[in-house]
């Protein structure tokens, strides 16, 4: 019945969420004098995999993962072994192995002069969803002028010509310091090499944030510069002040799309420490409204550069059966408030009874409730309809009959999401709702045809069938069910009807009945269709306290309903039989 849709919720949910960084750590072999600058930064940025530029040497490699990041967080981290690049600077890829799993290592040889570096791709797997995707990093050859600029676009075309070679819809990120200045394709035909469509679009990078354009000392692009946080000369480090965007997170155009099984998150692309606000001036020079006085300090004591991160979803979202259908929801109750009246319906799709207990609600918030019941069951018989609420109270929550109560848990009335999953973990069911939903005040949305995709508003509809203190909705029951449930209290309460016990029964089942007042009470039986199976009356016009035994024996399984009334107000509590 379920159609999934990958637009649901894809920052919540349980779907993976990984952050990738690309660093440029300045010339680092052993420097204690930054290394508590680089746990602030990490501690900070919280990244699962990392691209680290001028690394020096194994030694460099070895000291980063022993003095950093086993630091930050010990046992957490690996790396991708190491390759000596022939350079004075290499290159590196730390992971956490919670996260990813290494897979290979190769070079590209990009590399056209002495002192140049090859462009490293690395393949590795995340572990949850099990997805394979490349990784590469990048260092190009640096410093403005003709001829390095004629270098840079011989190494990107060596690195265009592999992505081209990939196979279709390959999932990569290219990531590092490009020392690229603009877009301009004369001075700078390296950029173009990397973004154009060409006659081969298979390798074709893509700026997440699309912010393309002559940023080399342009205020235009002040708040995405990764170069210099510094405007005084140490560490063998650039002193320009922020006016370049060098460093850079590109992506494959398959993780553009939000229907890919991974892709770049919105408005997740962050240059740290970038207010807007220095151009041309130091990252710790006066306020910085993007960072705290000792992050923008360690930036600027750190590197030359500033880290560039982004989050990357994977689906690793599994879907069982739909067992269990989302059929009808109460968004914005008119009766009583929100906090009190939400709701929403599930039905039995099976031929079985369905246990709910240990089953997990979320809204798109990522709020979660896990079903709790008393007496570890929580059942829901072949095509019964059942209600979870905020409130099981029917005097304030609008009259609604509710078997079971969740915390936790609240309805945006414009923009929202419900989520079903079983004990496993699977997700059974889920409905992501807009304001373009047949939403209104009082009204529940109700699926008409419970076989038809029910994340398409198309399938949806606003009920019109009254309950309770007079909002629209028919909890518990079909949409054309003829069980009337709605009631027009008069307070308080005249009578009142027990739950029933046992319940679910086989082949008799008890009620108690309360007349408080002398009046003549009726107890009606329906079926899950809404027809009657049983009436009694004239029985309990006593005050006092009486009890109900109904045999069932001649009646076939399913749901069924007492409901007692007087001539102003009626109570429903439903049964299941189980033979």
């Amino acid at each position: 019945m379920k159609i999934i849709s990958l637009l649901l919720l894809v920052a919540t949910l349980d779907a993976s969420t990984t952050r990738f960084l690309t660093y440029n750590i300045l010339n680092y072999s052993d420097d204690s004098s930054r290394e508590e600058n680089y746990i602030s930064i990490l501690e900070l940025i919280e990244p699962n995999l990392i691209v680290a530029q001028e690394i020096i040497s194994q030694t460099g490699y070895d000291n980063f993962k022993n003095h950093v990041l086993e630091v930050l967080e010990p046992s957490s981290w690996l790396g991708a072994p190491f390759i000596n690049q022939t350079a004075q600077q290499d290159i590196a890829l730390y992971f956490k192995h919670e996260d990813f799993t290494y897979i290979n290592t190769n070079a590209i040889n990009t590399a056209q002069s002495s002192g140049t570096r090859d462009v490293i791709e690395w393949t590795m797997m995340h572990n949850q969803s099990g997805i394979e995707f490349n990784i590469y990093g990048v260092h190009l050859k640096a410093s403005s002028g003709t001829s390095n600029a004629v270098q840079r676009l011989e190494e990107v075309t060596v690195l265009r010509n592999h992505l081209n070679n990939l196979n279709p819809n390959s999932k990569f990120i290219v990531a590092g310091d490009f020392n690229i200045y603009s877009n301009n394709s004369n001075s700078e035909p390296a950029f173009d090499m990397l973004t154009s469509e060409g006659e081969n679009s298979q390798g074709q990078l893509f700026d997440p944030i699309n912010r393309i354009g002559n940023w080399h000392n342009n205020s235009s692009f002040a708040d995405v510069h990764t170069q210099s946080p510094r405007t005084t000369q140490f560490g063998g480090g650039a002193n320009g002040g922020m006016d370049d965007r060098f460093d850079w997170l590109f992506i494959s155009e398959s993780m553009l799309s939000t229907e890919s099984d991974v892709h770049y998150m919105e408005d997740t692309y962050e240059v740290l420490g970038n207010d807007g606000n220095h151009f041309n001036d130091a990252i710790n020079n006066g306020n910085n409204s993007a960072v705290s006085n000792e992050i923008a300090n360690a930036l600027h004591s750190a590197s030359d550069h500033l880290p560039v991160y982004m989050d990357v979803w994977f689906d690793d979202l599994v879907y069982g059966d739909s067992s269990i259908v989302i059929s009808e929801i109460m968004i914005n109750p008119s009766a009583v408030s929100d906090s009190y009246g939400e709701w929403f319906e599930v039905v039995n799709m099976t031929d079985m009874t369905i246990n709910l207990q240990g089953w997990t609600i979320k809204d798109g918030d990522e709020n979660g409730h896990i079903i709790n019941n008393i007496g570890n069951t929580l059942l829901i018989s072949p095509g019964e309809y059942i209600v979870l609420s905020r409130n099981n109270d029917f005097s304030i929550n609008g009259g609604l009959i509710s078997d079971y109560v969740y915390e936790g848990i609240s309805f945006s009335n414009s923009e929202d999401a419900i989520l079903l999953m079983n004990v496993e973990g699977e997700i059974i069911d889920e409905v992501q709702y807009t304001n373009s939903w047949p939403i209104l005040s009082g009204s529940s949305i109700e699926i008409h045809d419970l076989n038809l995709n029910n994340n398409d508003n198309f399938n949806w509809f606003s009920a019109t069938s009254t309950y309770g203190d007079g909002d629209f909705g028919t909890p518990g029951i079909s949409f054309n069910g003829t069980l009337k449930t709605d009631h027009s209290m008069d307070l308080p309460m005249s009578f009142s009807l027990s739950h029933a016990y046992p319940n679910p029964f086989n082949p008799s089942t008890m009620v108690e009945i309360q007349n408080s007042s002398g009046k003549n009470l009726k107890l009606e039986i329906f079926n899950l269709n809404g027809y009657l199976i049983k009436s009694v009356e004239n029985r309990w016009t006593s005050l006092g306290a009486y009890n109900f035994t109904w045999d069932a024996k001649k009646e076939a399984n399913g749901v069924y309903f007492f409901r007692l009334s007087d001539v102003n107000n009626s109570i429903i509590r439903k049964v299941v039989l189980l033979k």
